[in-house]
């Protein structure tokens, strides 16, 4: 990249911002719009066609997720897509420094500081959460205070392009996070759930408050053996003074088993919100300047919600139009089949153009009056609610997803002729939407539920059944029984090769995962690392 190139035939690049082994970031100029940008490109990936292609379809799909949340402490998204080989996105261009420049500059942080910088994090994620949004790459490199004292979390949805080692529910052999800050079961390969970057926000804090990291470790696997079996280190250890509420905090985001972490981050809000809140004469102290000559003050949002205003000046009069009261509501008439149809046309006609939640938007409006009663029994209405459910799990809104499938399940044995193959699809696609979610002891119990179900009625051995064994095994080294999931692996291996070859793609693919599980072990400390003869064996 370099200056005054252009993106898209609408972005100039002006300066580069920072750059990584992975992208880097310009600041650039939106022409269309006339206003300043930030423009991150995420280069190459060093990975076969069909993975990048994954890789580049989740990251879009989690933009654009990221795209709707509508909360001060995350930047606009305001595009993505191609240039040349790499991917890009282009964001609200933010003034301000980064925490890991704060801390790298001042060591640990005030009190106040490091609970106000928390709660506004809390904050953020609450909101991310509350849309089925994890970010799973929480860390100080990713946080940025700005010269107003607001808090940004950056690059939502980045971390599931640009991960380490360790595959999620539906991947083969990737980690989604940075392993200072990941989670146990982050490292264990479980779906990661909301109570990850609980997790990750308790590694933050509790550099904040000391300094440094919790953990310390030559490499990275190193550092997610540790994560996973050294006890939690308390911030009295390292730092006297510290509040006994917050140093209780922080153990307790530090747990091992997410059960026992707080839950959810409105409750952590609630808990830090009052130490970030200062007198205005200490908050005078508090403040500190930057690079630029800005002074940046994280409390400064509590004393001043809003931001502070400009300076007073009288307003010039102005026509205000006379409020007319709105029409009564009228009754919605509920659409008849053939309207029915042009709907879902439509809406896979937006499908197609991968606008996923415009086309279940338009799915809901248009059942919203047959859900109540017979209507929502009708053969066409099931139809469409199974379509609606299967758009919310591609748009990502696994929160909306799951309810509706966990409807259609009951709905569906309800008819005369239950047609079970469809209610195995939508028991199914409720587990992912529960792993997803970070429900996995729940997912991992539905789906064996649903395994022994379906090899009751086909061969044990079908081949229909791979895909459900497969994550059935992932999903349960996720939870940590690894012996449950390397037996899994190991049959289907066997069956995947009996079919295909052993030398198939398929077979590969197992093989791969089983590799995978032999580093989890090892890092995990329950089994020796694997010779080189016991992996070529594979």
């Amino acid at each position: 990249m370099q200056a005054q190139e252009r993106v898209a035939e609408r972005y100039e690049l002006t300066y580069p911002l920072g750059h990584g082994g992975m992208g880097e970031v310009w600041a650039g100029f939106d022409e269309k719009l006339d206003r300043p940008v930030a423009i991150k490109f995420l280069r190459k990936l060093a990975m076969s066609d069909s993975e990048r292609d994954t890789a580049i379809e989740r990251f879009i799909r989690e933009a654009r997720v990221t795209a709707r949340l509508d909360h001060p402490g995350v930047p606009s998204v305001h595009d993505v897509g191609h240039h040349g080989d790499d991917l890009y996105i282009v964001m609200q261009l933010v003034p301000g420094v980064l925490l890991s420049d704060l801390i790298a500059e001042r060591g640990w942080l005030a009190v106040p500081w490091a609970a106000a910088i928390g709660a506004q994090i809390c904050s953020v994620l609450a909101a991310a959460h509350a849309a089925s949004l994890v970010h799973r790459d929480l860390k100080p490199q990713n946080v940025m205070v700005t010269p107003a004292g607001t808090v940004k979390v950056l690059d939502f949805g980045v971390a599931a392009l640009l991960g380490a080692d360790v595959p999620r529910l539906t991947a083969t052999g990737s980690t989604l996070g940075t392993p200072t800050y990941m989670a146990p079961e982050q490292a264990l390969n479980t779906a990661v759930g909301p109570r990850a970057d609980l997790y990750a926000l308790g590694c933050v804090l509790f550099e904040l408050l000391t300094g440094n990291p919790p953990y310390r470790a030559d490499n990275p696997l190193g550092m997610l053996h540790r994560h996973m079996n050294d006890p939690v280190p308390s911030v009295l250890a390292h730092r006297a003074g510290v509040p006994d509420a917050l140093v209780q905090l922080v153990f307790g985001l530090l747990a091992k088993d997410p059960k026992h972490r707080p839950g959810s981050a409105a409750e952590v809000y609630e808990i830090l919100a009052p130490f970030g809140a200062v007198e205005p004469e200490r908050a005078a102290d508090l403040a500190m300047t930057v690079v630029g000559g800005e002074r940046v003050d994280p409390t400064m949002p509590y004393r001043y919600p809003f931001g502070p205003l400009p300076p007073r000046a009288p307003l010039p009069p102005m026509r205000v139009d006379i409020a007319r009261p709105r029409a009564a509501v009228e009754l919605v008439e509920p659409p008849s089949l053939d309207e029915l149809a042009e709907v879902e046309e439509r809406a896979w006609a937006l499908a197609e153009e991968e606008r996923f939640t415009q086309a279940a938007e338009l799915i809901e409006t248009a059942i919203r009056p047959l859900r109540k009663g017979h209507g929502a029994m009708q053969p066409r209405i099931l139809e469409l609610r199974l379509n609606l459910a299967n758009l919310h799990v591609l748009a990502g809104a696994f929160r909306q997803a799951l309810p509706e499938f966990q409807q259609l399940i009951v709905d569906l044995a309800q008819r005369p002729v239950p047609d079970q193959e469809l209610i195995w699809q939508c028991r199914q696609q409720a587990a992912v939407c529960q792993a997803e979610l970070g429900e996995a002891t729940a997912a991992l119990g539905e789906l064996r539920g649903l395994l022994a179900e379906e090899q009751r009625a086909l061969a044990p051995s079908s081949p229909e059944l791979f895909p459900l064994r497969q994550q059935v095994a992932m999903l349960a080294a996720g939870v940590g029984d690894f012996a449950e999931a390397r037996r899994g692996l190991d049959d289907l291996w066997r069956d995947v090769g009996r079919l295909h070859g052993t030398g198939s793609a398929s077979a590969a693919e197992v093989g791969a995962l089983l590799t995978h599980l032999d580093r989890l072990e090892y890092a995990a400390g329950e089994r020796r690392r694997p010779t080189g003869d016991q992996a070529s064996e594979r």
